[in-house]
């Protein structure tokens, strides 16, 4: 009866909550931009058009501009994506904001309507070829848009985009999850020496956008200009050093706090007067089954290190597998054939040589060539008896075989003994306390 009552009353509140939810709305705020702007007054047809054939039409975008070009360069940081110990690699989406002056796109607005800027498509124009040098990976946003760069009437380029950069760092876990870590964004030219391409930091903008990552607070980002040698070049170079702190309160309250809560209890159980005697023995049961299974999981460690000892095939001493009650597997004849376009004919060996001669499996050469075929066979036998133990490294087998042979290496098969007996010895020791409560109360 109380079940179908609680039922009752889950149906009517979902029934009330979904009645009683409103329609969502979208509310839109708008912007004026009545600033005196008349558009009839100040564009001339075409002029836009005619600007941009003219620049095409002198700009070669496989040609630098001419001398030294300094390129002022901003990287905005807008938000930390992860950091992983593991690969020792920091994900960040940026902003990029590159300007530098090519005479080439300049012109008089006066020949073009009163134009003082344009924009063209940065696949029509020449870009300093700036990298990041310790990347791994590289996602450009705007790849799939045609985006433009704007040019001012003086030539001055002003090309920006938004990427995802991982690049590698090294990464120090030892005071975790109290760790403070440091990555740098190594930047500079490719191919272009410092003779020809020299790069300025601008950080006016470099944290107007920064968003908080949940598990990384950010300390700070330094920018240093520096130079870099690469493939004998010495080049110009920006280096960001992004500072960042990790918030350890998720590691707090998921793992040092449950681990704090469980010793303290078991300890003060322990410890504590009680006015009946069964507490203090339930609580020394709980803290022995704790013990029992943390050495249980460092026995683990001991059975994959000898189940990886026969991963390369390597087999164990008779007397170890005597000590786990194992008989060593006998292995296959080997198998030898000789090219079939040779003079002599195919053969295959089988037995074993014993004083010269061959036991069972003689075959008798053809055109009555007996002591030619005696001795290629005893060559044979020797270079087969040579190779036998490192074709055992080589997967020439179908993968059907070659997994059946690795079941049966003698490690692994004492690392499955292992398995047994521990599981079988810890089992055992965490069922006799319980049995023993069980027999006491």
């Amino acid at each position: 009866m109380l079940l179908i009552l609680s039922m009752a009353n889950i149906l009517v509140s979902i029934a009330w909550d979904s009645g009683g939810q409103s329609t969502p709305t979208i509310q839109l705020t708008s912007v004026d931009y009545n600033d005196g702007y008349h558009e009839s007054s100040a564009v001339v047809p075409g002029s836009s058009k005619k600007l941009t054939e003219y620049l095409l039409s002198r700009h070669n975008l496989n040609a630098p501009p001419d001398g030294l070009l300094d390129v002022h360069y901003e990287m905005e940081l807008v938000h930390i994506l992860g950091i992983d110990e593991l690969k020792q690699t920091m994900t960040v989406l940026v902003y990029v904001d590159e300007k530098w002056t090519d005479p080439s796109l300049s012109w008089d607005p006066a020949l073009f309507g009163g134009i003082t800027k344009t924009w063209l498509p940065m696949d029509k124009i020449w870009v300093p070829d700036i990298i990041i040098f310790n990347m791994l990976e590289h996602e450009d946003l705007l790849s799939s848009v045609r985006a433009p760069a704007l040019i001012y009437q003086n030539g001055t380029v002003e090309a920006s985009h938004p990427a995802v950069h991982t690049v590698s760092c090294e990464i120090n876990i030892k005071h975790f999850p109290l760790d403070d870590q440091r990555c740098a964004l190594e930047i500079a030219s490719w191919a272009y020496g410092k003779d020809k391409i020299r790069l300025h930091a601008h950080t006016e903008h470099s944290l107007e956008h920064y968003t908080d990552n949940e598990e990384w607070r950010l300390l700070k980002v330094s920018v240093v200009e520096a130079e870099y040698v690469h493939e004998g070049i010495n080049v110009s170079e920006l280096r960001y050093d992004v500072s960042v702190k990790r918030r350890p309160l998720f590691y707090m309250v998921t793992l040092t706090f449950p681990s704090y809560v469980m010793c303290a209890i078991s300890v003060v159980g322990l410890f504590a007067r009680f006015s009946t005697t069964g507490e203090r023995e339930v609580v020394a049961y709980f803290l022995f089954n704790m013990v029992t299974v943390s050495i249980a999981a460092m026995t683990t460690g001991i059975v994959m290190r000898v189940h990886r000892m026969g991963r390369f095939g390597d087999e164990p001493n008779r007397w170890v597998m005597r000590i786990f009650c194992l008989r060593p597997l006998q292995k296959k004849e080997a198998l030898c054939t000789v090219n079939p376009k040779s003079s002599i004919h195919s053969y295959m060996l089988k037995g074993t040589k014993t004083n010269g001669d061959f036991k069972n499996g003689e075959t008798v050469p053809l055109n009555n060539r007996v002591s030619a075929l005696e001795g290629y066979v005893r060559k044979l036998v020797n270079t087969c008896e040579n190779i036998q133990g490192e074709l055992d490294y080589f997967d020439i087998d179908d993968p059907t075989t070659i997994r059946r042979r690795r079941e049966t290496n003698g490690y692994i098969r004492i690392s499955e003994r292992l398995d047994l007996l521990f599981m079988s010895f810890f089992l055992t020791l965490v069922t006799i306390p319980v049995a023993v409560l069980f027999y006491l109360s």
